[in-house]
């Protein structure tokens, strides 16, 4: 099976179900007669636009972002930086962001929608974005990326 049909699959499996791991999705992939390692439904949901978002009753699950609702994510993810940045700063293969006090969280949902593929995760405190990234390259383009965000919107 060829990687444009293992991702209609994917397209189609996310839309009909409700999916809260990868281990799900493989295990659904598997019934559905698909053959796939973990590494590669991950660089497919990278592909596709896959994101977690939260359900009604809290609980989070595979949806697929569609391009215009990522650009508007990015849209939202420049004019948060440009209200609440205060400082980025790489430590090897993590970038901190420092925000206004309250703001990281949002900032840091925005950062998600937008799925960049060199950011394997977030976490969100109060004023602190902690990003971490795949390798020392990988979180130096991650800061140029924001600072060109922060640029354009300044």
């Amino acid at each position: 099976m060829n990687k444009e049909e293992r991702q209609k699959i994917i397209r189609q499996l996310i839309t009909q179900n409700t999916i809260e791991t990868q281990e799900e999705l493989l295990d659904l992939l598997r019934k559905n007669g698909v053959k796939a390692t973990q590494s590669t439904i991950s660089r497919d949901a990278r592909d596709l636009y896959i994101v977690k978002t939260y359900q009604e009753n809290g609980t989070m699950k595979y949806s697929i972002v569609d391009q215009e609702s990522q650009k508007n994510s990015e849209k939202k993810l420049r004019e948060s930086l440009q209200e609440s940045l205060r400082k980025i700063e790489q430590v090897g293969f993590v970038v901190l962001i420092h925000t206004e006090n309250g703001l990281a969280d949002v900032i840091t949902n925005y950062i998600d929608e937008v799925n960049y593929e060199e950011i394997a995760g977030t976490i969100a405190g109060s004023d602190t974005i902690i990003i971490i990234t795949h390798s020392d390259k990988m979180a130096q383009k991650v800061v140029r990326k924001f600072e060109l965000l922060f640029k354009d919107s300044a």
